[in-house]
């Protein structure tokens, strides 16, 4: 019994030397084929490992920087209460109607100019004859700062028939895109300092080729910063103008829509016989040669009318004439 409760520990110990060196063996095999593979990959692309694990750190420290800094200026963007620090893009549509198209549109771009705009589109259109009127649209901008004074303004001009706004908030967009912009930058200093410590060339244009794309996304948040910087800076203001023979009534009572409507008919016939006499006016030499036309037509159809009865009567005389010399050599 005691010889196998021997053999039983000899068996058990080799056992266990045994999976001791299979272990240490296998962690030196993977060793070796680490270091083999890293010896490989430097030998063959001349890509310093080093300079990969530092790489690796530049995109973990400035993604680790850009979240935090862009959570802290959200957050700090977000916690104040003043609207002043909020990045709001504001847009006003005013229509106007007006008896005085011309002095209105001189005062609307002289106000444009007073306080500090800018006219970025305009349209004006001007058309002859008829009933139709003189139209004149604008898209002007307006210092944020100034925009409350300007559409103050510009609503004693003229009688105001439309007015709304729209306010679009982008502080979380603006945040983000700051946020990126600058980790982008922090990643690009560190690669400049890669490329300067470079030796090997295929290493030095992987560098350069990490820049390239990283010039071109900080060129791209830039002019989108720009972009929403502009439409803050500078509200957008759309305007439209119509010239009128007479302004709506704003008013809804009884008497003064009767009043409204009746003013409306007879500026309606007003103008049925104004347009009337300007078209006559303007289009005389157009009808005289018409009625000379016609008048030459009518002489002419009744020539030819007399004509016709002319030979007609003198067709039924030699008709009568022969029946009656007819009947005058019977009877003899």
């Amino acid at each position: 019994m005691k010889k196998k409760k021997r053999k039983g520990k000899y068996c058990k110990s080799l056992i266990a030397f045994l999976t001791g060196m299979c272990l240490l063996s296998g962690c030196g095999g993977s060793d070796k084929s680490s270091s083999a593979s890293a010896e490989y990959a430097s030998a063959d692309y001349g890509w310093d490992m080093a300079a990969e694990e530092d790489s690796k750190e530049v995109a973990e420290s400035t993604t680790a920087s850009g979240s935090e800094e862009g959570a802290g200026n959200t957050e700090n963007a977000l916690t104040e209460n003043d609207l002043s620090n909020r990045k709001l893009i504001k847009n006003v549509y005013l229509s106007f109607e007006t008896e005085e198209f011309d002095s209105m549109k001189e005062n609307l771009e002289q106000s444009i100019a007073f306080y500090g705009g800018y006219v970025e589109y305009s349209d004006f259109s001007a058309p002859q004859g008829g009933y139709r009127l003189r139209y004149y649209s604008i898209t002007a901008r307006i210092p944020a700062d100034k925009l409350d004074e300007f559409v103050e303004t510009a609503g004693n001009l003229g009688t105001l028939t439309n007015k709304s706004e729209n306010v679009e908030d982008v502080t979380l967009a603006y945040v983000d895109k700051t946020a990126y912009r600058d980790s982008l930058k922090v990643e690009y200093e560190r690669v400049m300092e890669l490329l300067e410590k470079a030796t090997d060339l295929d290493q030095i244009l992987a560098l350069e080729s990490k820049l390239s794309n990283l010039r071109y996304e900080i060129n791209s948040y830039e002019s989108q910063i720009r972009t929403y910087d502009n439409l803050i800076s500078y509200s957008t203001v759309n305007i439209n103008i119509n010239e009128v023979k007479q302004v709506t009534e704003t008013s809804t009572s009884v008497g003064s829509r009767i009043r409204s409507g009746f003013t409306a008919s007879l500026t309606s016939i007003k103008e049925f016989f104004v347009e009337l006499f300007i078209f006559v006016v303007s289009n005389l030499p157009v009808l005289l040669l018409w009625a000379l036309v016609i008048v030459i037509v009518v002489i002419l159809v009744r020539k030819i009318a007399a004509k016709r009865k002319n030979g007609e009567e003198k067709t039924k005389k030699r008709i009568h004439f022969s029946k009656k010399s007819k009947k005058e050599e019977d009877s003899e």
